[in-house]
């Protein structure tokens, strides 16, 4: 991957696993497993290729991830992990918190939550609040993405998360590249979709993404897009 020093941040891969008509839960929350153990075991050796694998606090309540790259033979280092939490939410039992000690974590936040962040390997930084027209959102994209290339020297980063901070960075356009699962389901309209409302009012307005790779794994596909510049 190029990586993009100008910018003063990293080169950024959103990572997407979804049923065929793009859910990524039923309608109940059910997610785990979508995609079959070929795809996931693609997953941690991509995970091993970049810098730092980011995820938001919703992931980690909803699934408890570790997000570290698990292969055999294991690789020589496991990337950073960094978490947006903006209220300092993370427990302390997450398996985030609990595997520090192999794998560092980067724990972002609005609060201060610097009293009870555990020692060795924790990283903790406050970050300002983003806000919109109608009040506080989340946590500054920008400002935490500086953070991560100039402080840790992250320059490949990939976002593995829900619809919410997903759809952030994309209206953001701090996404350069997607790398998308689909499973051979249908999970129908009531199931939860990859992406909150992008906007798009007018097909002149939608995201142009330009493919560059299609890969089965196991019963699944990955399809590999660079987006179209603006």
């Amino acid at each position: 991957m190029k990586t993009e020093v100008a910018k003063h941040r990293p080169t950024i891969t959103l990572k997407l696993a979804t049923s065929l008509d793009a859910r990524i839960a039923t309608v109940t929350g059910a997610s785990q497993w979508i995609t079959g153990p070929e795809s996931r075991a693609e997953v941690h050796r991509m995970r091993a290729t970049h810098d730092g694998v980011l995820t938001g606090i919703g992931t980690v309540l909803a699934d408890d991830p570790e997000l570290t790259a698990r292969l055999d033979p294991m690789p020589d280092r496991q990337p950073w992990r960094i978490v947006l939490d903006r209220n300092g939410r993370l427990p302390l039992d997450s398996k985030l918190i609990q595997t520090t000690d192999r794998a560092g974590l980067i724990w972002c936040t609005g609060s201060d939550v610097a009293a009870k962040a555990p020692s060795g390997g924790c990283q903790v930084h406050h970050h300002g609040v983003g806000m919109s027209k109608t009040g506080p959102v989340g946590l500054d994209l920008h400002e935490v993405l500086r953070l991560l290339t100039d402080t840790y020297d992250i320059n490949t980063l990939m976002v593995e998360t829900g619809p919410i901070l997903a759809t952030a960075f994309l209206r953001a356009g701090l996404v350069d590249h997607i790398a998308w699962f689909r499973a051979p389901l249908l999970l129908g309209g009531d199931g939860r979709p990859v992406f909150d409302s992008l906007d798009v009012e007018e097909l002149s307005q939608a995201w142009v993404l330009h493919q560059t790779d299609h890969i089965r794994f196991g019963r699944d596909v990955l399809d590999r897009f660079d987006l179209s510049p603006t």
